[in-house]
């Protein structure tokens, strides 16, 4: 009898230990929710010429649009300003305003973003430059 409890209790350990948490998959967002990360930025002269390359981790962007529309961006190492935009309201099904929310002693007007090609794991977004000037984003955890 002793043997067949065991046997039992380590074949029961052995499975218990053997099991690989379940991998979730790669992460996804919801439409514009969700933190997006640049990896790659359009500057145009203004004459059409520009090209999407490659952005180094330092300058690097993460931006995060959350359910409830607050708004947060971190800038990478190089760049010195702040962002003072902290809440973003869904405009069309291609623009969304960046605004300040609870802070009477900044007077600063709305910013206005485009987006396109949102899929659940990537995203363009247009600054709102005189000029074009773009970024691609990948969704990250």
């Amino acid at each position: 009898m002793k043997l067949i409890q065991t046997f039992l209790f380590t074949f029961l350990l052995t499975v218990v230990f053997s099991c690989k948490k379940e991998d979730k998959g790669p992460a996804e967002n919801n439409g514009l929710v969700g933190k997006w990360k640049l990896v790659e930025s359009l500057l145009d002269p203004g004459d059409g010429s520009g090209t999407f390359r490659k952005v180094d981790e330092i300058a690097s962007t993460v931006v995060e649009f959350k359910a409830n529309g607050d708004f947060k961006e971190v800038k990478g190492p190089i760049y010195s300003s702040i962002n003072v935009y902290n809440t973003y309201k869904i405009l069309d099904d291609k623009r969304v305003e960046l605004s300040l929310r609870n802070n009477p002693q900044m007077q600063m007007p709305p910013m206005i973003w485009y987006y396109r090609e949102v899929t659940p794991t990537s995203l363009t977004l247009g600054f709102g430059c005189d000029k074009p000037c773009e970024g691609k984003f990948v969704v990250i955890k």
